[in-house]
Order: structure tokens, then C-alpha cells, then sequence
């Protein structure tokens, strides 16, 4: 038996060593091993699916980030109306009461006597510039900034920050077969402001893509649910085997960025495989996404699925599928949009 065993590793060890197309999971679900029919698309209705499978190799760190603010915005205007009215109102009212103090002071000093004139007339001008300066700069800061921080606080928040903003991405960088992918994001609430996009590619130190998305047309608010942008629309093209990092943010305050909500993910190009590109010759179209996850191209699948969708609104079945999916890539709160 020990030189059977020797001679067996003596023969793999001479084996010419090849270069492989990287290979997927075979843990394929039963479904796919045959034509992909109605029973079949049934069983992906399950919420239970095990149906995106990372490609063999898959460098699985945590590269996903979420974000939001669990009790929504607090409103500040108030508080930073105060404080700037309280700082502006004492700055001005000092330079304006010694300024008018001291020309007042100077010039009736004169006319009573120079020598004793411009000494008091420096000295009480002074005196009673800053002292009625800083009251009445305080008072009227306090009055104009409570109601300026008021009057802004309320016509620039509305609405409440979204409690949570998520890409549509697994945890780990995943694949895209397309060039130009178009990218989802979700959002719990509805937000009346704008979203700011940025695109990163390794090694370079400049966006290769920043935008400002804004409202819809015809629309006051960016509704809440998926979101979508397509990197087509801005002729944008990832070059192959490059890893990319998408974001996808609210800005709250102009002035204050560290107070920015910020999601993001990852994402590389690669060409389509040749195990890719079988299974979607035998797919029919409306279930390609079923190809796409179990070889491991996410991006092609969430956005082939999501299109399914928008396609047919009133299709249960594919939302308890892109649910499924969802729940796959750990995002249980964003999948319980389509349940």
C-alpha cells in the first residue's frame, strides 16, 4: 500500500503544471444542474436560495461600508444661528460703539477744551463704545441668529437623514463581466437633497468619476428603496483585472463634511468567463441574473434582476429573489424592502 501511495505522488509531481482559467464553486444548486423552467424559478423564490457564489480565489475582506443615522438629523440651525449671531453681533457692535464713541467723545471734548476735551473725550468714548457695543451686539446676535437658525432649520431639513444608505454589494470585492456596470445603492427613507457619486480606481490619486445627482424631474424628494446609476451615461469604462471603489454620499452640511454619510463598495472588471458564457447560452433571457450569481458576477446580477423588475412591478417572485440574494451578502434590512 506505501508504494502504491509513493508512486501516486511520485505521478502528480510530474505533472506539467498549466495555467487555469480561474474556476467557480461547484456548489451549484440542484436547479441549475438542468434547463432553468418555471418550477425552477419557484424554487429561487425561496428566501432560504443559496444562489450567488463568490468565484474560487475570491479575496473575501470586508470592503463594504454602510451608513446612516438611526434617529435621523438633529436640527442645528438653531444652535449655530445663536453662535454666529452671538460672535458677528459682538464683533460689530465693539467696532461700531468705540468708533462712534470715541469720534463723539473727541469732538465735544473740542468744544469744551482741547487739552481736557481729547483726553476725556478718548477715555468715555471708549468706555461707553465697548460697553454699549457688546450689550447691544449680544442682544441683537441672540436675537437675529434665533431667528435666522430657526427660520433656516426648518426650511433646510424637512426631512430626516436617511437611517440607513447601502450599495447593493456583497462584503468582499466582487465581479462585474461588463465594462460599464450600472451600480444600486439603497436608501430607507426619502431624502430632499442630493447625492454625490465618486468612482476610484486603484493607484490613482483623482475620481476617475465625481457627480452630483439630483432630484428627479418633476420630484421634491429622492425617494426611499434602490437607486441606480450607469456608468454607460458617462462613458465611462473600467479597464480589466483593476479594482475600483464606488461611494455613493449625503451631505448634510456644505461647511461641516465630516458630518457627511458616506457608502461604498467595491468592484473589478473581468472578462466573461467561458463557464459564464455557456450558461447564459442555454439561459433564457428574463433569468440570466441566475447565471450570473452562481458564476460569481454580482454586479451582472443584481442589475439583470432589478431590470426584471422594473420591468414587472407586480412580479412578487423576483423581489423574493433579489430578497434572497440580498440576504445572501449579509444585507437583511435592505431586503426587507422587497418582502
Amino acid at each position: 500500500m506505501y508504494k502504491t501511495l509513493a508512486l501516486s505522488c511520485l505521478l502528480i509531481a510530474t505533472l506539467p503544471v498549466q495555467a487555469i482559467e480561474p474556476v467557480m464553486y461547484s456548489a451549484i444548486s440542484p436547479a441549475l444542474a438542468s434547463p432553468i423552467n418555471a418550477e425552477t424559478n419557484a424554487t429561487y423564490a425561496n428566501d432560504t436560495l443559496d444562489l450567488y457564489h463568490p468565484m474560487a480565489g475570491t479575496d473575501l475582506t470586508l470592503r463594504r461600508r454602510e451608513a446612516g443615522l438611526a434617529d435621523g438629523q438633529t436640527v442645528r440651525g438653531v444652535s449655530r444661528g445663536v453662535s454666529r449671531g452671538v460672535s458677528r453681533g459682538v464683533s460689530r457692535g465693539v467696532s461700531r460703539g468705540v468708533s462712534r464713541g470715541v469720534s463723539r467723545g473727541v469732538s465735544r471734548g473740542v468744544s469744551r477744551g482741547v487739552s481736557r476735551g481729547v483726553s476725556r473725550g478718548v477715555s468715555r468714548g471708549v468706555s461707553r463704545g465697548v460697553s454699549r457695543g457688546v450689550s447691544r451686539g449680544v442682544s441683537r446676535g441672540v436675537s437675529r441668529g434665533v431667528s435666522r437658525g430657526v427660520s433656516r432649520g426648518e426650511a433646510l431639513t424637512p426631512l430626516a437623514l436617511p437611517a440607513l444608505i447601502a450599495p447593493l454589494a456583497p462584503q468582499h470585492t466582487s465581479f462585474s463581466s461588463t465594462a460599464q456596470p450600472t451600480l444600486y445603492w439603497y436608501t430607507s427613507e426619502a431624502y430632499n437633497g442630493e447625492f454625490e457619486f465618486t468612482l476610484n480606481q486603484q493607484g490613482k490619486v483623482e475620481p476617475i468619476l465625481e457627480l452630483t445627482i439630483g432630484l428627479p424631474p418633476n420630484a421634491d424628494t429622492q425617494t426611499a428603496g434602490m437607486h441606480q446609476i450607469s456608468l454607460a451615461d458617462y462613458d465611462i469604462k473600467l479597464q480589466p483585472n483593476m479594482e475600483y471603489e464606488w461611494f455613493i454620499s449625503i451631505v448634510p452640511d456644505e461647511t461641516e463634511r465630516s458630518s457627511d454619510l458616506i457608502a461604498s463598495a467595491t468592484l473589478k472588471y473581468i472578462a466573461p468567463t467561458e463557464q459564464l458564457k455557456q450558461a447564459l447560452a442555454t439561459t433564457a433571457t428574463q433569468q440570466t441574473y441566475q447565471s450570473y450569481a452562481v458564476n460569481g458576477f454580482w454586479y451582472d446580477a443584481i442589475d439583470a434582476l432589478s431590470k426584471q423588475i422594473a420591468a414587472h412591478p407586480e412580479d412578487n417572485t423576483l423581489r423574493q429573489q433579489r430578497a434572497a440574494l440580498l440576504k445572501q451578502v449579509n444585507m437583511p434590512k435592505v431586503a426587507a424592502f422587497d418582502l
